[in-house]
């Protein structure tokens, strides 16, 4: 499971209430099935601005949204 995924249910939040939250917070959303393939595990490589709309949205840090797993997969595209 996700760490988004995981924060979603704890807050019993749905990824469309999350887009929404996004559009308010941010002005320019996050798309929605971007949302579903970060929620599902299936984008691991996503920008660092949807990161921080996310971040930003659900008034978290990117260590709350992100595993070490994450930052190893980032850091090998970056090197």
């Amino acid at each position: 499971m996700s760490k988004l995924k995981s924060i979603l249910k704890s807050r019993k939040m749905t990824q469309k209430q999350l887009f929404n939250q996004i559009q308010e917070v941010c002005n320019t959303p996050v798309p929605l099935y971007q949302i579903s393939r970060i929620t599902s595990g299936k984008t691991k490589n996503f920008t660092i601005v949807t990161m921080m709309k996310i971040c930003r949205a659900l008034e978290i840090t990117p260590n709350e949204l992100l595993t070490k797993a994450d930052y190893s997969d980032l850091f090998k595209q970056v090197g």
